[in-house]
């Protein structure tokens, strides 16, 4: 949030797995989690308060990544409650309060001036960028991509026809010890994008664990958590 805040964005993107479902999941579940959905949403919308003071006056848009998706098979599941609004992803996201709107596509990517896909991605191979590669091939090399759900960074490079195109992984912002996994090759960082008139410009900053903080730097400055 403090790198974003000096960063002063004009769009921000919400979602894309900020949400577990973790109890309407359809694999094993801890006992302990199982009725955790209120206080998943609760941190959730908390957060997202935060994140509104941290970017004043931009445009927010809400992906929907694999984990927001559980809802909506839940739901397909139990279609005598698919009616209701509140079980909407706009109710149960505040959309209206926090100023949040659906991404295109029903909620699967924002198109930034025909320049730039960002979307919560579909797929997970091996190694670092791998993925990146893919997401970029799947749209025929033919627009930049951003992406999340490997909870990793990379960066694919590649010139099509004297133009640069790129596709970075986005590292991730949630806990790298998860309960179902040790040691998971996940990195946390935050990726910025700077649109130009004829490209796209981006930042990716990794966050390194040193002494029990958080530490980043960007543009000389050290930030600290």
């Amino acid at each position: 949030m403090k790198l974003t805040a000096d960063f002063k964005p004009d769009v921000r993107i919400a979602g894309s797995d900020g949400v577990d479902f973790y109890s309407l999941s359809s694999f094993d579940k801890n006992p302990e989690r199982i009725l955790s959905l209120q206080s998943e949403l609760d941190s959730w919308l908390y957060s997202q308060r935060s994140w509104l003071d941290a970017s004043p006056g931009a445009k927010v848009y809400f992906l929907i990544g694999n984990h927001e998706d559980r809802l909506r098979r839940w739901l397909w599941k139990h279609p005598e409650l698919s009616s209701l609004s509140a079980l909407s992803i706009e109710s149960m996201f505040s959309f209206k309060e926090l100023g949040i709107k659906l991404a295109d596509k029903e909620g699967l990517e924002v198109n930034v001036h025909d320049k730039l896909i960002i979307t919560h991605g579909s797929m997970v191979r091996k190694w670092s960028s791998y993925t990146a590669r893919g997401e970029l091939e799947k749209r025929r090399y033919s627009i930049s991509v951003m992406s999340g759900h490997t909870h990793r960074g990379g960066r694919f490079f590649t010139t099509v026809r004297g133009r640069l195109c790129e596709a970075l992984e986005c590292f991730c912002l949630c806990s790298l010890e998860p309960e179902y996994t040790y040691a998971p090759d996940w990195q946390q960082g935050i990726v910025f994008a700077t649109m130009k008139k004829d490209y796209v410009s981006f930042d990716m900053i990794p966050f390194h664990d040193v002494r029990n903080k958080k530490v980043a730097h960007w543009r000389g400055k050290e930030y600290k958590a």
